[in-house]
Parts: C-alpha cells; sequence; structure tokens
C-alpha cells in the first residue's frame, strides 16, 4: 500500500450488490453516505453524519483491504488479478459501480437470434487476456474471429482491407499523398511527440497524417495513446519512430525469445489458427458478468464516489508485511518518506538534523 491515506465518500443504495443483469429495475437510492479511509493495513467504512442528522451504522459497515472505484473492465480484471494471485495481501476487495451493470462500455444485446455488440466489438487474444478468460471461468466459451480477409464496400466495389502495410499500395481509398504521408510519417518524418501525455487521435495524425482511421470503443480526442495502445506508443519511444521501433523490437525479441506460454492458456481461441481477434459464444459482455458473478456481495451497485479527501496526517509502508526478510520474528518494519520534489525544504531540515 502508499503511505497516503485517502478518505472517499461514497453514496450506497437501498438495495444489495449482485450481478448485473438483476439491476435493471433498481433505481432508487437512499441518501446514506459512507467513509472508506484507505490505510496500509485496511479500508474501513462507516457512516456519518449527512444533513446534520448521524445516520445509524447497523448492517452498514464493512471492512477492506482493497476499494476499487469503478466496476469498468480494467477495474474488474484489476479485482480478478487481486483475488487469484495476491489474496494473501488483500483478501477482501470491494468493487464499487455507480450504475446499475458493470463492464463500462462492453454492451451485448440479443434479439430476434441476431448478438451484436454496442460497444468494443472484440478482444486482442494476449496472455493477460487469455488469463482474465481462464481464472473467469470462460475457457469453454472463448471463440475466435475468422481470419478471412476483409472488405470495404465503397463505391459500389469490395476493397480489401490492408492486412499488411505492403499492402497499403493497392488501397485505393487513401489518396498518394496520404500513403506518402503515413509512410513518411512510419518512418519519423513527422512533429516531434509533444509535452504532454498524448490522446489517440492526436498520435494517429502526427505519425500516420489524416487519412488514416480506425475503430475504437471511445472517443479518440480524450483517450491516451499510451493507456489504449502502449505497445504501439512504445515503439516510437524505444526506436524513435512506428517503424525504427518495430525493427528494435524484432531485435530485441531474437535476442530474448519469450518464456514458454502458460499452459493453461492451451486452448482458448483456439479456433482458427492465426492472429485474429477473439469473443465469447454470447458475446463480450460474458466477461465482466463472470467476474461480477465470482466477486459475489464484493461487487457494489449503485455506489457513487461523491469526493476523495487526502488526509494530510501522512502514513507508513509497512515493508516487512511487503517484503519477506525484512524484519525479525515477531517484529515490523515501518517506512516513512520524507521530503521529495514537492518538499525540499524538508530534505534540508533532515540533512541538518543528522549532522548534530
Amino acid at each position: 500500500m502508499t503511505s497516503t491515506f485517502t478518505d472517499l465518500s461514497l453514496l450506497r443504495p437501498t438495495i444489495p450488490s449482485l450481478i448485473p443483469s438483476s439491476f435493471s429495475k433498481f433505481t432508487t437510492y437512499r441518501s446514506f453516505k459512507l467513509c472508506c479511509s484507505l490505510t496500509e493495513g485496511s479500508a474501513t467504512f462507516l457512516p456519518f453524519k449527512l444533513n446534520g442528522e448521524a445516520q445509524s451504522s447497523a448492517g452498514y459497515s464493512a471492512t477492506a483491504d482493497c476499494v476499487i472505484v469503478g466496476g469498468g473492465i480494467s477495474g474488474l480484471c484489476i479485482a480478478q488479478a487481486l483475488a487469484t494471485n495476491h489474496r494473501d495481501v488483500a483478501p477482501n476487495v470491494i468493487v464499487t459501480e455507480a450504475r446499475d451493470c458493470v463492464g463500462g462500455n462492453i454492451t451485448t444485446l440479443e434479439r430476434d437470434g441476431y448478438l451484436w455488440e454496442e460497444g468494443p466489438n472484440s478482444s486482442q487474444p494476449s496472455d493477460p487476456m487469455l488469463t482474465m478468460v481462464v481464472d473467469s471461468g470462460l475457457k469453454e466459451d472463448s471463440v475466435r474471429g475468422s481470419n478471412a480477409p476483409r472488405f470495404v464496400l465503397w463505391d459500389g466495389k469490395l476493397r480489401p482491407v490492408p492486412g499488411k502495410p505492403t499492402y497499403l499500395t493497392f488501397f485505393y481509398l487513401m489518396s498518394t499523398g496520404g500513403k506518402l504521408r503515413a509512410g513518411f510519417g512510419a518512418l519519423g518524418l513527422r512533429p516531434p511527440p509533444p509535452g504532454h501525455e498524448e490522446p489517440v487521435e492526436e498520435f494517429v495524425r502526427r505519425n500516420l497524417g489524416d487519412e488514416y482511421t480506425g475503430v475504437y470503443a471511445g472517443d479518440p480526442s480524450k483517450i491516451s495513446m499510451k493507456a489504449a495502445f502502449g505497445k504501439v506508443w512504445n515503439l516510437e519511444q524505444t526506436g524513435g519512430s512506428i517503424i525504427g521501433g518495430t525493427f528494435k523490437t524484432i531485435q530485441e525479441r531474437s535476442k530474448n525469445p519469450k518464456p514458454p506460454r502458460d499452459p493453461n492458456l492451451a486452448g482458448v481461441f483456439q479456433h482458427p489458427k492465426g492472429q485474429t481477434v477473439g469473443s465469447f459464444r454470447k458475446g463480450l459482455a460474458m466477461l465482466p458478468d463472470a467476474i461480477a458473478t465470482r466477486l459475489g456481495s464484493n461487487l457494489k451497485l449503485f455506489w457513487k464516489l461523491s469526493s476523495i479527501i487526502k488526509l494530510e496526517n501522512g502514513g507508513a509502508i509497512y515493508s516487512s508485511s511487503l517484503f519477506p526478510d525484512r524484519a525479525p520474528s515477531g517484529r515490523i518494519l515501518l517506512l516513512n518518506y520524507v521530503g521529495g520534489a514537492t518538499s525540499s525544504g524538508t530534505v534540508y531540515k533532515v540533512r541538518k538534523l543528522k549532522k548534530h
């Protein structure tokens, strides 16, 4: 845990926490506020005064080792990873979600025999993703997309979508100038990276021009490129350009081969062969629903975060509980940090004390 104490004020509903599909008909809230203090030990939920009136604490107190605010796919996967791999450190993890369902933008609908997505349409079968699939019990429900060529219907003709960068030469939906701009930009002939966290739209326009587009479940002008497409973003950071970073990555992989894949991941998204996208038998919503079911009462729907308050009395890290063999048997080791870039005067005082 960090050395920062945090207070979270949450608006809790009258209804209990169940899986998403059970909650569409409940919309009533009770004006009941709770305070969650995150310390290096645990997080405790206790009610306090609301509108000048003290609220009853009967049945509304709880203790948690970790509180995750937001039941989107990121928050759910973090909760599942903690529950699966770090239960000894955080045995009690609570996920709070303001809406009546989990999954964030993931929205799968089924009607009259048709099944479609109104959010993300597929997922990349990376090892972390496959691990989530196995841990959530969806290995047998995983399906892999067809690796058949894709086409775009434009001006009355089917245009094949380029499967490789070299195929862009024959892609007629981009102008010659657009192809040259994308090619030179990928080689590094483009404006330098800005000094701020770059959104997806800005990164793509700067590197590939205005004729390159794609599909993503969100607003590209508001999504961080580093967070959403970290591997592509890192190519420019390590190699100076997208192509330069690609060649450098290939060289590093040849020098340092990947370790053997976890045998537990075998068989996930296994048909057909080849790198492609994945989903589930009943759509992507199966993943957040499965994780939500496993969380059970530790998932709190209709809980809204109203404020975050940083306490100024500091905190400490229990180093002896974080790493083994850091303190004698029966003893603990506390680690406190002072000063830093935002408090250089404190560092000066500490150095002065050491001299004396």
